[in-house]
């Protein structure tokens, strides 16, 4: 009978757990670019449980077995590359009762969704869609504009590295810094980054009253003779190896240090932001696992009501429920908010009904603890109902008017009675939630 990807990966859990079970070790599961396994083990090469390891796994999960099944730390070159990478995650014990088996992902894309999350500093709002157009940029823009009418210093970061948004919302003309987030990714590689202009200030929020002010760090910098925004997004997207005069630096922290930079230009320039709004982009990236899991102390989930969008956070969420040591889990999972994008305004109500439970649904079977059977005040689980539950939507109400819009054309769009009216809600619930410190 043939084997396949899902399979083979559950045997292969299965097997460490049993070798770390009767071993009495650490077992590590190391699945390569192509799905194959090999497991991690500290045994003698000429221990005959290596050889029954190898036999069973090859047995078991081919093709999906790694060119060496089984390697005995005593025969790794580095296995500290292994032993104490960011990437190794112990397995949850619903899947691996015996505590000690870990995994090593070896994938192109998706890594820094499950890397350890790091305590950003300051207050950082990330703004996310499993899918694209929803609304996600818009949202951005008039959240940063309400923010500053606050009183308050916004920094707006365009993540949407691959198609940029919110940059064009917030200036006019396509005048930026004469750098952006590419330009510190790149220049940073190589230890050039001192010097780069990479904020400006929006031209394009309207009037504000008081000391409120929004900043722009765009995607990449101002298109100009000799610019090159592709060849820079080229190299972007990888982890630094390490060198003789530094450790290994991730994407993740890599793109940290880039919006750190920008934030202290802000803070030279005028003052230290009291709010970054960090626009991610869509879909399973690695620039949208870093904007929730490590950059953000809260992280909104844009959504609409139907069945691709919520599969999609299920399977997400179900990778940090699986993945994650619960400190992690626990950490992400406190940080998060949904978002009820482009709700029709003729049936509004009904419409966020169904939003919520299907929210709630797909919350419980994931993120949420299990209630049954216990009495445990301290578990992470809410009613459907409740509004301060992740699973509860902060709503926008859909405006057609914005479908297509050219804010060089219309410049004062966000002043209308239409906008102001439909992201009340979202504006005011993320405000609230940003002065009770989530």
């Amino acid at each position: 009978m043939t084997t396949r990807f899902d399979e083979a990966w559950r045997r292969a859990i299965d097997i460490a757990n049993t070798a770390a079970t009767n071993l009495s070790t650490d077992v590590t599961v190391i699945r390569d670019l192509l799905g194959r396994s090999s497991l991690v083990v500290d045994l003698p090469e000429d221990d005959p449980r290596v050889a029954a390891l190898r036999t069973r796994l090859r047995e078991r999960c081919a093709p999906f077995v790694g060119q060496q099944p089984v390697m005995p730390v005593s025969t790794m070159f580095a296995p500290d590359l292994v032993l104490k990478s960011p990437d190794r995650h112990p397995v949850p014990p619903f899947i691996a009762d015996s505590d000690r088996v870990y995994v090593v992902e070896r994938g192109t894309v998706g890594a820094d969704w499950l890397r350890p999350a790091r305590e950003p500093t300051g207050t950082r709002v990330a703004l996310y869609g499993f899918k694209g157009g929803v609304g996600r940029s818009t949202a951005t823009f008039v959240l940063a504009r309400h923010l500053a009418r606050e009183g308050k210093s916004v920094l707006v970061v365009d993540l949407d590295l691959e198609s940029p948004g919110v940059s064009s919302l917030l200036h006019s003309d396509l005048q930026y810094a004469d750098h952006g987030i590419v330009d510190h990714l790149v220049e940073s590689a190589v230890g050039n980054q001192a010097d780069l202009d990479l904020v400006i200030k929006s031209d394009s929020i309207g009037p504000l009253h008081g000391n409120g002010e929004v900043w722009l760090a765009s995607a990449g910098g101002r298109p100009r003779d000799g610019y090159s925004y592709l060849d820079k997004l080229n190299r972007a997207y990888f982890d630094l190896p390490a060198t003789p005069d530094r450790e290994a630096v991730t994407f993740g922290r890599r793109l940290a240090d880039a919006i750190a930079a920008c934030e202290a230009q802000v803070a030279r320039r005028s003052r230290q932001p009291d709010v970054v709004l960090l626009d991610s982009r869509a879909g399973i990236h690695d620039v949208a696992a870093v904007a929730i899991t490590q950059l953000s102390t809260l992280a909104l989930l844009f959504a609409t009501d139907n069945t691709q969008t919520w599969q999609g956070y299920r399977s997400l969420f179900d990778q940090w429920r699986t993945s994650l040591a619960p400190v992690t889990r626990d950490s992400i999972r406190n940080r998060v908010k949904m978002v009820a994008a482009m709700v029709p305004s003729n049936r509004a109500d009904d419409y966020l009904r169904s939003f919520a439970d299907n929210a709630q649904e797909c919350f419980a079977t994931t993120l949420y603890d299990d209630e049954e059977g216990t009495v445990d005040l301290d578990l992470f689980n809410f009613a459907p109902d409740d509004p301060s539950a992740p699973h509860f939507p902060l709503p926008i109400v859909h405006n057609p008017d914005l479908v297509g819009l050219d804010p060089s054309r219309n410049t004062s769009w966000a002043t209308t009675d239409l906008v102001e009216a439909a992201y009340r809600p979202f504006v005011d619930g993320v405000s609230t939630m940003l002065e009770e410190g989530a």
